[in-house]
């Protein structure tokens, strides 16, 4: 039984990958192409920007009066760097006795391009991401109703890497964007003093992962131990492994060589979420705001593609001359030949629900500072869940083996974050009449404690730094621009994370490809909004 437990650590969680869809609502705001909200640390719940207060605080739509309409337009530059290095003593003392090298170890990891999830078109490439955006609202003459239609995206992220990239071991490309296409929203004016509003939000989910599946380095030390006793060894980075009763010599099992690869292709044309806001204007020199965006959790379809590699497929064969299993992989396994699988298939994805209080003061008669301070339930991605239409081979297998949260077509994958309260500041000075100067600053805390971080999410706290003007062009005009800088720093010590590397705990079943190296990843954003603002 501890031979098929080290073999399946070998194999499990091939769906880990879905984690990536946190990357987009870790950059939560980021990209909804406000310049003012960027300009001011996204500390905008008591001041809300313009039309995009369908996002930030639909109460604030009170404060468009007529007809305005509005256009935006994001650029932005975007790098990602990791580092794979091996300084662990013991995991380099058992790699000199194996004379083993680990082909990814002192390697440098780049994205080739930023990629979008499109309607339509699905995953895309975008080399230089230069997206336009914008919204209308309406206000009749002495009405308190004031309403408003927008298109934004809340979360858009994804990659794509070189197939010899280090980091191709935690994918290969990946994508995923939810795009809000309708947003009929509204703001009363209550009394003079107070104002409350409400959005539905009708957005479009689309979801690509692309992965080679390495096995972890971290299960060597083991894999070592048995080679001697029930194997014959053909030479120092290949162990052919073999036990009485369960030929899985007939594959072969590389620490460091792909054992399959897939892709899941996913998508929702429509998806809702209801924001809710109220703004208090207590004086004139003080504005209390609150808005509250409610949880959406969505069921993805599409497809699954999954291509056993030879030695794989060759354990998988011999798996099925074992008795006890012979059921479970030629009736719910089904495995073809060829090793190929293509399945239907249903993601669960979270979009957490998300709370905001904010303050805006004039603490002299030209310097306005707004701060915010937010709420978001991050614990809702405590686990990932897959769910397929029919049964898969590799989770009927893990199913057998009483592997928690596996069952013939569905698997539970643990993540373990954790709810995050965020803080956002700006600064706002009246120049004159027509120009005003502003600085945010926002430290993002990301949800994911020290020991559940890995590259798959490749996200520490990010720091927010930005900078911008807004100038009235003509008493029914005005324009923003905003630049800012994002950055987070990352480093995980071999063995420290139980979603990362871990090579401590054979009984851990995550993925674990970069097990006993020291991983680190260093994010950097180069934001640049603009909008323009007038009436028509």
């Amino acid at each position: 039984m501890r031979m098929i437990i080290i073999t399946r650590s070998t194999i499990i969680f091939l769906f880990l990958l879905y984690s990536s869809y946190c990357n987009a609502q870790l950059f939560q705001n980021l990209l909804i192409g406000n310049a003012k909200a960027l300009a001011l640390g996204q500390a905008v719940t008591a001041d809300p920007p313009g039309i995009d207060a369908i996002h930030f605080n639909p109460a604030g739509l009170t404060r468009l009066k007529g007809r305005q309409m509005e256009i935006k337009i994001l650029a932005a530059d975007f790098s990602l760097v990791g580092d794979f290095d091996l300084n662990n003593p013991d995991i380099i003392q058992r790699y000199d006795e194996l004379d083993l090298v680990d082909p990814i170890e002192g390697k440098t990891s780049h994205i080739e391009s930023l990629a979008v999830y499109l309607p339509g078109k699905g995953f895309t490439e975008v080399p230089f991401p230069l997206v336009a955006l914008g919204g209308v609202s309406y206000n009749s003459k002495g009405s308190k109703w004031t309403f408003a239609n927008a298109v934004y995206a809340p979360a858009a992220f994804g990659h794509s890497r070189s197939p010899d990239d280090p980091g191709a071991v935690y994918g290969a490309k990946s994508a995923l964007s939810r795009i809000t296409f309708f947003a009929p929203s509204f703001g009363y004016q209550v009394t003079d003093n107070f104002s409350v509003g409400l959005t539905v939000a009708f957005s479009f989910t689309g979801f690509l992962a692309s992965h080679s599946y390495r096995s972890s380095g971290g299960v060597v030390r083991e894999l070592s131990e048995l080679v001697d006793q029930v194997c014959d060894r053909n030479d120092r980075t290949d162990f052919v492994l073999e036990v009485p009763f369960l030929n899985v010599c007939g594959g072969r099992l590389s620490p460091f060589e792909s054992l399959f690869e897939f892709e899941a292709d996913m998508k929702k044309d429509v998806s809702h979420t209801v924001n809710i806001g109220l703004l208090w204007d207590v004086y004139k020199w003080l504005t209390f705001g609150m808005v509250y965006q409610t949880e959406s959790v969505d069921y993805l379809e599409g497809e699954v593609d999954i291509q056993l590699f030879d030695g794989m497929l060759n354990m998988f064969k011999g798996l099925a001359e074992y008795e006890p299993l012979r059921v479970i992989l030629e009736d719910a396994a089904h495995m073809p030949e060829d090793g190929h699988v293509r399945e239907s298939g249903s993601i669960k994805l979270v979009t957490p629900q998300h709370l905001s209080f904010g303050m805006s003061v004039m603490v002299l008669p030209k310097l306005k500072f707004n701060v915010d301070v937010k709420w978001t339930e991050t614990s809702e991605w405590f686990q990932l869940d897959f769910q397929s239409d029919q049964n898969i081979g590799l989770f009927a297998l893990f199913s057998a083996l009483q592997i928690k949260g596996a069952s013939a077509n569905a698997l539970t994958i643990p993540r373990g974050y954790v709810d995050t309260v965020n803080w956002g500041f700006g600064l706002e000075y009246q120049y004159s009449l027509k120009t005003a100067l502003r600085l945010g600053f926002e430290p993002r805390k990301t949800g994911i404690p020290d020991d559940k971080r890995d590259f798959t999410v490749p996200v520490a706290d990010i720091d927010v730094i930005a900078i911008g003007f807004s100038r009235k062009l003509t008493k029914t005009s005005s324009f923003d621009f905003t630049i800012a800088k994002a950055s987070s720093d990352m480093h995980i010590p071999s063995g420290s994370s139980t979603n990362g590397n871990d090579h401590t705990n054979i009984n851990n079943f995550i993925y674990h490809p970069t097990a006993g190296l020291d991983t680190r990843s260093r994010l950097s954003i180069l934001l640049v909004e603009t909008s323009y603002r007038k009436h028509f």
